[in-house]
């Protein structure tokens, strides 16, 4: 059974929101809206349909006070909001299948009817500087919307990192928890050089290659995001607790799980979907034939994001999950970051201005080939020299410093006390 925090276990805690949450926390959603998503939250398992689609139906305070009803007016009224939401206006057998679902749906919600108490959670996660967002926030990853009814009602969410402008350009970076050297290696590559062009990379906080991608992120000075299977209350695995806590300080931490709810097995599947849809593509270091990164890569196929595996030696098991997907056709082969880079750049960006996203050309869509080849090797940090830049883009010093001046008019770089970098964006 999930263990639940109460007021009790906080007495050495200050009651008052901590300033730095107040100020992460969007204004759009009400404290009543809020607290109704917290119950939800927590009355139901991650990944409930039912629930999600009489939310979107009705909205979180009224899909709050449907759901716990007992009142036979209500729970009409519910099947109803649920049945036109999904589909069935005709009736039938669609819609009677719906309603036969959804008294199951309410027997296992009332099961947890006595747990709720969402303005409780809500100071919990407050006192660990944590918040709820809600999908009418400023801060909710636009990209979770693409799974419809299976996205997350709200998400719990601990650290300084707004979780839209990081995962803006993302990249998820999964793989066995067994990982062999080859592929921890090749996770540290690839997140180093990803980070180092101003990628944010995403995992589940798990041993391996999981570890190894936040590590190497935060050794970078990269934002990292951590999606996590239980509540965002308690650090798991327990053997990552100083990763997942140097995560805190400059990234983030996500569940959609209610603070106390322990990292499940269902929850690890349900929380990859997470995973594959709040990230512009998804990559896959090693993984075996039955390796949970597979699920985490075929639900990024299935929301057509951009899936990317990489090679190993036929010999190995840890590679033999990477080697099904390519064969398959659900993953490209990728070997080096810049693979993922051209796998994850869309054609157009999507920008966000204040809650209003628009879309724009890239802009590297107006550089000439060789300002291009500059662009794509400059350093996001740690400035390096003109010959050096030069022979990492391939190009002669004269037309390296002929592109430079070009880049650096348009705003794209400029020059630092220890060299040149990149201004992204």
């Amino acid at each position: 059974m999930d263990a639940h925090m109460d007021d009790a276990d906080q007495t050495g805690m200050d009651a008052q929101e901590p300033p730095d949450a107040q100020e992460l926390q969007s204004d759009r959603g009400t404290q009543r809206e809020r607290a109704a998503a917290a119950d939800l939250v927590r009355m139901a398992e991650p990944g409930d349909v039912l629930l999600a689609a009489l939310v979107r139906a009705v909205g979180l305070v009224d899909a709050r006070g449907l759901a716990v009803s007992g009142a036979g007016g209500d729970r009409r009224r519910a099947v109803e909001a649920v049945v036109e939401e999904l589909g069935g206006r005709g009736g039938g057998a669609d819609a009677a299948g719906l309603g036969t679902r959804m008294e199951e749906a309410f027997a296992r919600w009332a099961v947890r009817v006595d747990e709720l108490d969402g303005a409780r959670d809500l100071r919990i996660m407050a006192r660990l500087d944590g918040r709820l967002v809600i999908p009418t926030d400023d801060e909710w990853p636009i990209g979770l919307d693409d799974l419809g009814t299976h996205a997350p009602i709200a998400l719990w969410v601990r650290g300084p990192a707004r979780l839209r402008t990081v995962l803006q350009r993302s990249v998820a970076i999964v793989g066995a928890r067994a990982a062999d050297s080859y592929g921890l290696t090749v996770t540290k590559m690839l997140a180093w050089d990803l980070a180092g062009d101003g990628w944010t990379i995403v995992s589940g906080g798990a041993y391996g290659v999981d570890a190894a991608a936040h590590r190497t992120a935060l050794a970078a000075d990269a934002s990292t995001v951590a999606f996590m299977a239980g509540g965002a209350d308690a650090l798991y695995p327990r053997g990552n607790d100083q990763l997942l806590t140097d995560v805190l300080r400059s990234g983030a931490i996500v569940s959609e799980a209610a603070p106390g709810q322990t990292a499940m097995r269902h929850r690890f599947l349900l929380r990859n979907r997470l995973i594959a849809a709040a990230s512009r593509t998804t990559v896959v270091t090693a993984a075996g034939h039955r390796s949970g990164a597979l699920n985490t890569a075929n639900r990024a196929a299935e929301l057509l994001r951009p899936v990317g595996a990489v090679p190993g030696s036929v010999m190995s098991d840890q590679s033999a999950g990477c080697h099904r997907l390519i064969r398959e056709g659900s993953a490209v082969l990728v070997t080096d970051a810049q693979d993922v880079i051209e796998l994850a750049a869309p054609l157009t960006e999507t920008v966000d201005e204040g809650g209003d996203v628009q879309t724009a050309l890239r802009i590297t869509d107006a550089m000439q080939p060789h300002e291009l080849q500059l662009y794509s090797a400059l350093p996001v940090r740690r400035g390096v020299d003109v010959p050096t830049l030069a022979a990492r883009a391939g190009l002669g010093v004269g037309a390296a410093m002929a592109a430079l001046g070009m880049l650096e008019l348009a705003g794209h770089a400029r020059r630092t006390d220890h060299g040149w970098v990149k201004c992204p964006g």
